[in-house]
Protein backbone atom coordinates (compact mmCIF):
# COMPACT_ATOMS: atom_id res chain seq x y z
CA UNK A 1 0.00 0.00 0.00
CA UNK A 2 1.24 3.40 -0.84
CA UNK A 3 1.89 6.49 1.35
CA UNK A 4 -0.86 8.35 -0.79
CA UNK A 5 -3.71 5.22 -0.57
CA UNK A 6 -3.24 5.33 2.95
CA UNK A 7 -3.63 9.19 3.35
CA UNK A 8 -6.52 8.89 0.83
CA UNK A 9 -7.93 5.99 3.03
CA UNK A 10 -7.56 7.39 6.55
CA UNK A 11 -9.24 10.66 4.92
CA UNK A 12 -12.18 8.78 3.71
CA UNK A 13 -12.96 6.90 7.47
CA UNK A 14 -12.50 10.78 8.84
CA UNK A 15 -15.52 11.41 6.11
CA UNK A 16 -17.53 8.71 7.23
CA UNK A 17 -17.36 9.20 10.74
CA UNK A 18 -18.15 13.09 10.14
CA UNK A 19 -21.06 11.90 8.33
CA UNK A 20 -22.16 9.43 10.76
CA UNK A 21 -21.85 12.28 13.46
CA UNK A 22 -24.08 14.77 11.26
CA UNK A 23 -26.37 11.64 10.97
CA UNK A 24 -26.78 11.10 14.55
CA UNK A 25 -27.13 14.66 15.50
CA UNK A 26 -29.89 14.81 13.23
CA UNK A 27 -31.98 11.24 14.78
CA UNK A 28 -34.87 11.40 16.53
CA UNK A 29 -33.27 8.38 18.79
CA UNK A 30 -31.30 5.23 18.71
CA UNK A 31 -33.25 3.33 16.72
CA UNK A 32 -33.33 6.08 13.90
CA UNK A 33 -29.95 6.57 14.32
CA UNK A 34 -28.90 2.92 13.80
CA UNK A 35 -31.48 2.60 10.77
CA UNK A 36 -30.02 5.46 9.06
CA UNK A 37 -26.40 4.62 9.56
CA UNK A 38 -26.89 1.49 8.31
CA UNK A 39 -29.18 2.79 4.64
CA UNK A 40 -26.11 5.23 4.18
CA UNK A 41 -23.74 2.20 4.74
CA UNK A 42 -22.06 4.46 7.49
CA UNK A 43 -22.29 1.61 10.46
CA UNK A 44 -19.36 0.16 10.02
CA UNK A 45 -17.43 3.53 10.40
CA UNK A 46 -18.99 3.85 14.16
CA UNK A 47 -18.38 -0.18 14.99
CA UNK A 48 -22.06 -1.20 14.70
CA UNK A 49 -22.46 -5.01 13.73
CA UNK A 50 -23.46 -4.79 9.88
CA UNK A 51 -24.53 -8.37 8.47
CA UNK A 52 -24.24 -8.53 4.63
CA UNK A 53 -26.42 -9.78 2.84
CA UNK A 54 -26.14 -12.75 1.16
CA UNK A 55 -25.19 -13.11 -2.30
CA UNK A 56 -27.80 -12.85 -5.12
CA UNK A 57 -28.01 -15.78 -7.80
Amino acid sequence: MTDAHEVAQAAHQNDQRTAARVVASHATGVEDCTELLGMLGLGRAVGLLVVDPPPRR
